[in-house]
C-alpha cells in the first residue's frame, strides 16, 4: 500500500489535470488550484484530513482574492507575513456549506481510491464551486450579497469585522 503522502501527490496531481480544463492550475508547493483573474485570482483548494497510519479524507473549498480589497483590509501592522498577505482571499466557503448539506469528505485509503475521488471531486467543483466562483466573480453581486449581513454573507465571509471592512472597500472598488 502506498504512504498517506504519495496519495495526497497522486490525488492532487488527478484533481489538476481535471481542473486544467477550466482553466485552474496548480499553485506550486500546495493544494491550491489557482484561476487568474483581472482584480486577483480565485482557488479550489483541497484540506486533507489525516487518520494515521491509514488513509485519509479530503475536503474541499473555493475562494476568491480580490487585491484592491484585501490591500484596503489588511492591517500593515498585524503580524501576518507578507507571504499570508498575498495568500489570503476576500471570501470562500467549504463545498458542503456551499450546497447547504454539511460538510463533505471524499476518504482515500489506497490508490484505487484516488481516480475516482478526483473525478467526483471535479464534478462537484463544476456542480457547485465554478458557478459560485464565477456567480461572485461579479463585484457588483459580490457587494450585495456581502451587504444583506445574512446567512449567504456569512458563508462567504463569516467574521462581522473582515465582511464590513470588505463591504466598505468594495463599495469604494464598484463606485470607481
Amino acid at each position: 500500500m502506498s504512504d498517506m503522502r504519495s496519495l495526497e501527490k497522486q490525488l492532487i496531481s488527478e484533481v489538476g489535470s481535471l481542473l486544467r480544463h477550466h482553466g485552474f492550475s496548480l499553485k506550486t508547493g500546495s493544494q491550491s488550484f489557482r484561476l487568474a483573474k483581472p482584480f486577483g485570482w480565485s482557488s479550489i483548494h483541497l484540506t486533507f484530513v489525516k487518520h494515521p497510519p491509514t488513509d485519509f479524507d479530503v475536503i474541499v473549498n473555493a475562494s476568491i482574492r480580490i487585491n484592491a480589497v484585501q490591500d484596503a483590509i489588511q492591517d500593515r501592522d498585524n503580524l501576518i507575513t507578507e507571504k499570508e498577505r498575498k495568500n489570503s482571499a476576500t471570501v470562500g466557503s467549504e463545498l458542503g456549506n456551499l450546497k447547504g448539506t454539511g460538510q463533505q469528505r471524499w476518504a482515500i485509503s489506497s490508490e484505487e481510491d484516488v481516480g475516482p475521488a478526483a473525478r467526483a471531486i471535479v464534478a462537484e467543483c463544476e456542480a457547485t464551486l465554478l458557478p459560485f466562483i464565477a456567480k461572485y466573480s461579479n463585484l457588483g453581486m459580490l457587494l450585495d450579497a456581502l451587504a444583506t449581513d445574512g446567512t449567504t454573507a456569512r458563508l462567504l465571509s463569516p467574521f462581522e469585522e473582515k465582511r464590513r471592512k470588505t463591504v466598505i472597500a468594495l463599495s469604494n472598488l464598484t463606485r470607481s
